[in-house]
């Protein structure tokens, strides 16, 4: 991102970026690969 980019731009951008977070975080949750350990998330890579 630069000084070029209009909100709208911004707004799918930071869109994107939460699509790609989500999707990620549910595969390694159906990897079993996200534990809790009291307050804290572990994630195995």
């Amino acid at each position: 991102m630069d000084h070029t980019f209009t909100a709208i731009d911004m707004r799918k951008q930071g869109q994107d970026v939460e699509r790609r977070v989500l999707a990620q975080a549910v595969k390694w949750h159906a990897e079993h690969r996200v534990l809790m350990n009291g307050d804290r998330t572990v994630i195995f890579r």
